[in-house]
Parts: C-alpha cells; structure tokens; sequence
C-alpha cells in the first residue's frame, strides 16, 4: 500500500516541477514514463534482493530530494515564472 501512495505522489510531484519550469505536454508524458519506470524498477530490485537502496553513497538519498522538492513547490508559489524564463 505504502509503494502505491509513493506512485502516485510521483504524479503531484512532477506536475509541480513541470508547472515551474513551464514544460509543455510533449515531454511530460515522457518525463513522466521515466520516473514511474524507475519507481517501479527500484521496487522490483528491493522485493527480489531484499534491499533497497535509497541514497548515492550514503550522501544523497530521499530526504535530500524530498527537500528539493519541497524548495521547488515554494519557488513555484511565490516566484512570477514568466519573468524567470
């Protein structure tokens, strides 16, 4: 259950993006295929070794992006993004 809820933040959290950087509908469906590709990959890795690998190196892991994404929804609140791009 807790995999499907994480799928399907996967959608909020790549139209956030997609609304700050203004990317048009060609490539999010393509982006987006990608991502939940790599979601489901990773789950497939962890049910059949028994481990999942959630940082790079021990530096870089989920929380880190959690945070990116967070910084990414407050950029995309409060910032006028035709004047950025």
């Amino acid at each position: 259950f807790d995999h499907g809820v994480d799928c399907v933040c996967n959608l909020a959290f790549c139209a956030n993006i997609f609304g700050l950087v203004m990317i048009g509908s060609g490539w999010c469906l393509m982006i987006q295929f990608t991502l939940q590709f790599t979601f489901y990959m990773a789950q497939w890795e962890e049910y059949h070794t028994h481990v999942l690998q959630h940082s790079v190196g021990g530096v870089f892991g989920v929380t880190e992006v959690n945070y990116g994404l967070a910084l990414f929804t407050l950029l995309n609140a409060f910032l006028d993004r035709k004047a950025l791009w």
